[in-house]
C-alpha cells in the first residue's frame, strides 16, 4: 500500500494525474494533495504530507506528468522490499562531482528512463539509459521518488533549503550517505516540464553543495571534473560579478586533487580571462 504525496499548484495537472493514478498504480494507495500556490518551500510541503501519511511506502511525486506503467505500485513495492535500498527514482546519477551541479552530471553516468516533453517542444522524447532492472546512483531527480516511511523518518526534507529547487539533490544525497538509491526501468512515466536552471536554481545547489560534500564511494574522473566545474564558472557568473569575493566562493568548490595539471592550467586561464574581462561582464550581471 502506498501513499502518494503531491504539492499541488496546477489544477488540470493534479486532476489528469489523480485519474491516471487510480488507472494504473494496481495496488490500495492513498493521496495526499498539499495545496501549495507558492505559499511553502516543497521540503515544508513534503514533510506535511508525509506526517499525513498512513501507509508504509512513501511516493513523492510532481503533478505534471502520467504514467505508462500499468501496475507500477506492486513493482515499486518489490523495489523498496530490501532494507538497503533508499530512493526508488526512474533518474538520478552514479557520479556526485565537487562542484555545484544538477543529479544531470553526464552520459556516462546518468541513469535515466524517462518520456519528456515540454509546452514549447510538444514531441514525446524516450531518454533511456538503463537496461537493467535496477540501476546504483547516488543522486536522483525529484520528479519521482519514493521511499520507506521507516527510512523517510531518519533523514526528511531540509527545511533550509527554501523554494523548490535543489530539495531532491539534497534529500537523495543525504539519503545516500545511509542507504543505496536506484534508478529503476520498470516504472515509465512522461513528464510535461523540463526545468530552469535559473538563478534561484543555482544558489539552492551551491547551498548544498556547502552543506554535503562529494565523498562517495566512486572513482574521480578528471574530465568530468573539469567539464562540471568549467559549467559551474560559466553558470555563476552570469548571475554574479567577477570580484574578489566570488571568485573565492568559486574556488572553494575547485576540485584541485582530482584534475591532470593541463586541466588546471585550463581552468587557471579561464580565471584569467574571467578577470581581463571582468567590466565587460559586469555589465550584464547589473
Amino acid at each position: 500500500m502506498i501513499s502518494i504525496i503531491i504539492s499541488s499548484y496546477l489544477p488540470h495537472y493534479f486532476s489528469a494525474l489523480e485519474k491516471n493514478i487510480a488507472e494504473t498504480i494496481g495496488v490500495p494507495y492513498e493521496i495526499i494533495k498539499i495545496d501549495n500556490p507558492g505559499l511553502m518551500g516543497i521540503c515544508e510541503a513534503y514533510n506535511k504530507g508525509a506526517k499525513k501519511a498512513h501507509f508504509d511506502d512513501l511516493v513523492f511525486l510532481h503533478e505534471d506528468i502520467i504514467f505508462k506503467t500499468q501496475n507500477w505500485g506492486e513493482k515499486l513495492i518489490c523495489h523498496l522490499v530490501n532494507p538497503e535500498v533508499g530512493i526508488i527514482g526512474i533518474a538520478g546519477s552514479s557520479y556526485v562531482p565537487t562542484a555545484p551541479s544538477s543529479w544531470t552530471v553526464s552520459e556516462k553516468y546518468n541513469a535515466v528512463n524517462i518520456l519528456q516533453s515540454d509546452k514549447e517542444n510538444p514531441e514525446i522524447e524516450h531518454l533511456q539509459s538503463v537496461h537493467q532492472q535496477r540501476t546504483k546512483v547516488y543522486a536522483v531527480d525529484g520528479v519521482f521518488m519514493a521511499i520507506t516511511k521507516e527510512h523517510f523518518n531518519t533523514i526528511k526534507f531540509n527545511e533550509d533549503v527554501k523554494g523548490f529547487h535543489g530539495y531532491d539533490l539534497d534529500f537523495s544525497l543525504r539519503a545516500a550517505k545511509k542507504f543505496q538509491n536506484y534508478v529503476v526501468n520498470d516504472i515509465l512515466i512522461q513528464h510535461f516540464s523540463k526545468g530552469n536552471r535559473d538563478k534561484k536554481w543555482l544558489d539552492a545547489n551551491v547551498k548544498i553543495k556547502e552543506k554535503i560534500d562529494s565523498n562517495f564511494p566512486h572513482q574521480k574522473n578528471s574530465e568530468t571534473e573539469k567539464n562540471i566545474f568549467l559549467s559551474f564558472l560559466y553558470q555563476y557568473f552570469m548571475y554574479y560579478p567577477v570580484n574578489p569575493k566570488n571568485i573565492l566562493l568559486t574556488l572553494k568548490f575547485f576540485p584541485f586533487k582530482h584534475l591532470t595539471f593541463q586541466d588546471k592550467i585550463l581552468i587557471l586561464k579561464k580565471y584569467f580571462n574571467y578577470i581581463r574581462f571582468s567590466s565587460e561582464i559586469n555589465k550584464k550581471t547589473q
